[in-house]
């Protein structure tokens, strides 16, 4: 038994140290790039210092209210129900759905990415979560100023092709994936 929980805590702890690694690792690289910039343009030390320290202001607030949500995601989003309405049992509807529902969120990646991984750990299956990724880089809410832009023909096009294209990526990833590659595709969310 002991053999067994002990695994299980350096699992748990695993992604941790790996997380904290590749941030030392960034952080570091920044910090030489930045005492680089001192040494040889150091009029420019003040202005990344200020774009640096706003960019992690703006990007703070999104870590924290998206760790919030996926916790909550967890908690009160069954596997079942994913599974029902974006899992293999849910057939093409719930492609389709991610293929759609996607358009009309804003968002950023850190946003969509960590949410699509918990859809996926909960039960969606691998094509309604490619077709999410899909569909959710149509951006709808930018349609306003894309028709400033490039017109309401050129809009209305990308937004319509947006839809059946996520679709198609979504299935033809899963297929190739299953078939081609051998992989298993389903989620292991009764796995654990």
């Amino acid at each position: 038994m002991k053999t067994t929980n002990s695994s299980r805590t350096a699992q748990q702890k695993n992604p941790w140290a790996r997380l904290i690694r590749s941030a030392v690792i960034y952080i570091n690289i920044s910090l030489l790039i930045w005492a680089a910039v001192a040494l040889f343009a150091p009029t420019h030390v003040a202005i990344i210092t200020d774009t640096v320290y706003n960019t992690f202001a703006k990007v703070i607030k999104i870590i924290i209210a998206v760790t919030i949500g996926i916790g909550l995601l967890h908690v009160w989003v069954t596997p079942e129900h994913v599974s029902r309405v974006l899992g293999k049992e849910s057939g093409w509807k719930g492609v389709v759905l991610a293929s759609t529902i996607p358009l009309i969120l804003g968002g950023s990646l850190f946003v969509i990415l960590p949410l699509v991984k918990a859809l996926r750990e909960k039960g969606a299956r691998l094509a309604a979560c490619i077709a999410f990724i899909s569909a959710w880089s149509g951006k709808a809410p930018l349609l306003p100023l894309e028709i400033e832009f490039l017109g309401l023909r050129f809009a209305v096009l990308r937004i319509l092709l947006t839809i059946p294209f996520a679709l198609a990526t979504g299935l033809m990833s899963e297929l190739i994936l299953e078939r081609i590659f051998g992989e298993k595709v389903h989620s292991t969310h009764h796995a654990g």
